[in-house]
């Protein structure tokens, strides 16, 4: 088969990244790889979308990286493709996010013209922020407020059993993430909102006993949680040095975890929303059986399920896309 996978900037990778293992298992099972950056697409005047990317015939991590620094990028049209892989992070690029939402639009319109485009542009569009959190039912995630007014965030913060947790609607990787006492200063409490609001609307949660000590990724693939030979593709992060963010990108330690029942009762919940969607592979994160996040953008954690579990998960959800195209 023919795999385009689009990406931030195809001149960027990371031995590391879901997505090069993601890529490096799409050539291993000997297809052929393309990969594309969000600003690499020309619509010729018939319509025809053509992408300006990079073979890859590596299939380990390292190599991939290497060829695509010294790769030679060529034209091809991406309507000869059997599947598009999105595997973009607008919340990492906020330099290209005109391109970010260009790209969508036309990725959809690939889709429609008949090639499988993974996740679906259209579910993207519709989560592109942390807003996607709010399609869980309410048993299932912390008390949640998304505003841009301080003094219902205020109040929201009085009213609270326990501290809260505020965080730019649309960050990543734990960036301007923090927590609010009830009876914290309120200079620093004011400071801290303001430098949430810079970015936006800000998201405000309860927050869930049990966070300060990490969160559970779990990967999700067509609705059921990722399993190769009995071992589901779950890890804890645990925070370190007193930060209480788990992220493993502000030093947070990956280890092995299980599956519990309230994880999967959860899973089995959001299942009928993200097919609905067209969110085939969704990492979702977890404390206890509560959702705090819906990560749908370039969900991540293969690299340290594999490292810790010693099963080939990339090609275990490169085989699912397969049996999607």
């Amino acid at each position: 088969m023919r795999f385009c996978f689009v990406v931030n900037d195809r001149r960027e990778p990371s031995v590391e990244q879901t997505t090069t293992l993601l890529i490096s298992a799409a050539a291993r099972r000997g297809h052929e790889v393309l990969v594309c950056g969000v600003g690499d697409f020309t619509v010729n005047d018939d319509g025809t979308l053509r992408g300006l990317g990079c073979r890859v015939e590596a299939t380990e991590p390292a190599a991939v990286v290497e060829e695509l620094l010294r790769g030679r990028a060529s034209s091809r049209a991406l309507g000869e493709q059997d599947l598009c892989i999105i595997r973009t992070n607008p919340g990492r690029d906020e330099a290209r996010r005109a391109e970010h939402v260009a790209a969508l639009r036309l990725l959809e319109r690939l889709d429609e013209q008949g090639v499988r485009v993974i996740n679906h542009p259209r579910g993207l569009c519709r989560a592109q922020t942390k807003l996607s959190l709010l399609e869980a039912p309410a048993s299932l995630r912390p008390r949640t407020l998304i505003t841009r007014d301080v003094a219902v965030i205020e109040r929201f913060l009085d009213e609270a059993s326990n501290r809260i947790v505020i965080k730019p609607l649309d960050g990543t990787r734990g960036r301007d993430v923090f927590v609010l006492e009830p009876a914290g200063p309120q200079a620093n409490t004011k400071q801290i909102i303001e430098v949430v609001l810079r970015r936006g609307y800000a998201m405000v949660q309860e927050f869930v006993p049990g966070a300060d000590r990490g969160d559970v990724r779990v990967t999700v693939v067509n609705g059921r949680i990722l399993e190769v030979d009995g071992q589901p593709a779950v890890i804890a992060r645990v925070p370190r040095g007193g930060d209480f963010r788990s992220n493993l990108h502000v030093g947070g330690a990956a280890q092995p975890s299980g599956v519990t029942d309230a994880m999967q009762e959860a899973v089995a919940q959001i299942a009928p929303h993200l097919r609905r969607e067209g969110l085939f592979h969704v990492g979702v994160d977890f404390v206890g059986g509560r959702i705090l996040e819906l990560n749908v953008f370039s969900p991540g954690g293969l690299h340290p399920s594999e490292r810790l579990y010693g099963r080939d998960f990339s090609g275990a959800v490169i085989e699912a896309f397969e049996q999607r195209a």
